[in-house]
């Protein structure tokens, strides 16, 4: 009876010990709970595009100007960044992540 309660003993220490490791790596790889935003850029065959990842998950997939008539992607990697960018920004600040045709000109962005 005695060896069944030292068995139990080292299984919940052994299980509580893992447990605690296994909390440690999951928070480490969220950044202590941090979410990262990250803008990733793409090609397509109308221009480009951008992905905004959240702890490399994608949040939102734009292939298109957003914003404008039509099917147009970004001219350059540079403007799709660009716009990515503007769109982080106020998901930091809380923002609906819209982008207005005057926030397209404010970045010059070739419609």
């Amino acid at each position: 009876m005695q060896m069944i309660k030292k068995n139990w003993v080292y299984i919940v220490f052994a299980i509580s010990v893992l447990i605690f490791l296994g909390l440690k790596v999951y928070k480490s790889n969220n950044h202590n709970g941090q979410v990262e935003l990250k803008v990733k850029t793409f090609h397509t065959d109308i221009g480009w595009g951008y992905d905004i990842t959240a702890n490399d998950t994608s949040l939102i997939h734009q292939d298109l100007i957003p914003g404008i008539e039509g099917r147009k992607g970004f001219n350059s990697k540079a403007e799709a960044e660009k716009v990515g960018t503007l769109v982080i920004e106020k998901i930091k600040n809380k923002k609906l992540p819209t982008v207005t045709l005057q926030e397209l000109d404010d970045l010059k962005i070739t419609k």
